[in-house]
């Protein structure tokens, strides 16, 4: 599952990473996290949760210039996708039809979504 590949402090540092513009230096994560989110993490500590989202696959890191650059290698949006059809196959026999009952169990959709949901399965 790939939300459960990772810690959840790996996970904080790369929503982080996906919230950038551009890719960001050790330092900028640094300053990010000690200061902005009043982390006191060491230097090894943030190093070694990079490298690990590296070799999981989750961030690609470029050392072709002066200082390292890291550069998340999934987007935000293809996590996500990826999450939810994790969390159908491993927890709903892959049946979609499945989640949705599971999902709507004790919440009633409304007209409007339903006709959302139907309109998009037309689609597929």
């Amino acid at each position: 599952m790939v939300r459960n590949a990772m810690s959840a402090t790996e996970f904080y540092i790369l929503q982080y990473l996906w919230t950038r513009e551009t890719p960001a230096t050790f330092s900028e994560i640094m300053v990010h996290f000690n200061e902005t989110e009043q982390k006191e993490w060491k230097k090894q500590t943030v190093n070694t949760f990079l490298s690990r989202l590296s070799q999981k696959g989750f961030l690609n890191i470029d050392k072709s210039g002066k200082r390292a650059i890291y550069i998340p290698s999934v987007t935000e949006k293809k996590f996500y996708e990826q999450y939810a059809q994790d969390i159908i196959k491993d927890s709903y026999q892959g049946s979609l039809k499945n989640f949705v009952c599971a999902f709507t169990a004790g919440h009633k959709l409304t007209s409007a979504e339903k006709d959302e949901l139907l309109n998009y399965i037309k689609t597929l």
